[in-house]
């Protein structure tokens, strides 16, 4: 039976030329300023350390894992942090409050939270879930919708597909580019990893330059777009709805969804703001109004522990 597959209404898309502007500003907004800078840059997760410098990201676990800053300012291999405290770089888990190594696995293949690993072959992706442990199954990368003649790998590497992964199941992200090489939509499909079924299958079309899918055990899955300002979220990886967000005046650059309620944003950076460090916004109502945190907000005290770009944020608007 073949998946079903809805289109996301949403109101007309950005510019073209705007969002390739801004494709450009946010590949070199990956890591903090500093670290874009060449003074390298400290904070940490739980308890384990991590470096950023214009190479890219060092993990400071009992074995020390680094990721590559590639072409056009993209981190490789993603960096996921899960609600249980663990860390997930590549096939290697890491469990941040200790540092130790709880699972080494390559560069290129995938572990996702909750048992989830995706390994790119030729023609399409293989899943394996602890759910049905010894079998394994090939997702075809046409099934994604995800157009051009990229390798399964090369798509991961360039973010032209993506992966999350929650309780629920798994969502894949994938971009489509049209005849002249420009982004022409999106796609988001729920996978069975345990069957590599495509479930459900929505058109997202090209609301905006998206730069982020992600998910929560609580908060479901979501997309950031930049240049729009958008927030997609989706309680069950079938049916997504656009949230308001506040007028930040910058681009968007990442989100997080604790729960139905709590949401938190962050926009790009451009030069000290003394009255907004973190350019960091936060929501306990859905989106229907959004806190500006300011300079030692108490609102800080509240920032998701598994939200990277929030730990950044806080790390170097403190010093």
């Amino acid at each position: 039976m073949m998946a079903k597959r809805d289109t996301l209404q949403h109101d007309a898309s950005p510019p073209a030329r705007a969002r390739m502007r801004l494709a450009l500003a946010l590949g070199a907004a990956v890591l903090a300023p500093a670290a874009m800078a060449g003074v390298p840059f400290d904070y940490r997760i739980g308890a384990t350390g991590i470096t950023e410098d214009e190479h890219g990201i060092v993990i400071h676990a009992h074995e020390p894992v680094r990721l590559e800053l590639r072409p056009g300012g993209r981190i490789w291999p993603p960096l996921v942090v899960d609600d249980g405290g663990r860390i997930y770089v590549g096939g290697t888990v890491i469990d941040a409050l200790s540092g130790r190594v709880l699972q080494a696995g390559g560069r290129d293949v995938l572990a996702l939270p909750y048992g989830v690993q995706v390994a790119p072959e030729a023609g399409g992706y293989r899943f394996r879930s602890s759910a049905t442990p010894g079998r394994d199954c090939l997702l075809p990368l046409n099934k994604l919708n995800a157009g051009g003649s990229k390798s399964a790998l090369r798509a991961m590497k360039d973010a032209s597909v993506a992966f999350a992964s929650s309780p629920r199941g798994v969502v894949g992200l994938a971009t489509q580019l049209g005849m002249n090489g420009k982004v022409s939509g999106y796609t988001a499909s729920l996978i069975d990893a345990a069957s590599c079924k495509v479930a459900h299958s929505t058109w997202l079309g090209n609301p905006d330059l998206l730069v982020e899918l992600a998910a929560s055990k609580a908060g479901g899955w979501w997309i950031t777009g930049s240049a729009a300002q958008t927030l997609l979220r989706s309680a069950d990886g079938r049916r997504w709805r656009k949230v308001r967000v506040p007028a930040q005046g910058a681009p968007l650059t990442s989100s997080y969804a604790v729960n139905d309620k709590e949401i938190w944003v962050a926009a790009a950076q451009s030069g000290e703001s003394e009255e907004r460090p973190y350019m960091l916004s936060y929501s306990g109502d859905g989106g229907a109004s959004w806190a500006s945190l300011r300079r030692d907000d108490p609102l800080l005290g509240r920032l998701p522990p598994a939200w990277l770009e929030g730990q950044r944020r806080r790390a170097a608007g403190s010093d």
